[in-house]
């Protein structure tokens, strides 16, 4: 089962940086499913604010 580190940092409408965000998500789906419900939560969490590009994206270790 993998697990990943996704983090984001999150803008405001002028571009401006507001909050960072990350969660591992662990799992049998894919990188790319992972990432779409990474992103899922940032808009959930803060509908707000977008996400700037790119994500930062890592393996994460379950001790």
């Amino acid at each position: 089962m993998a697990a990943l580190l996704f983090k984001a940092q999150l803008v405001n409408q002028a571009g401006v940086p507001t909050a960072e965000f990350a969660r591992i998500l662990f799992g049998v789906d894919s990188p790319e499913e992972k990432e779409k419900t990474f992103r899922a939560i940032c808009k959930t969490a803060y509908p707000q604010l977008r996400i700037q590009e790119p994500l930062s994206i890592s393996p994460a270790k379950l001790d």
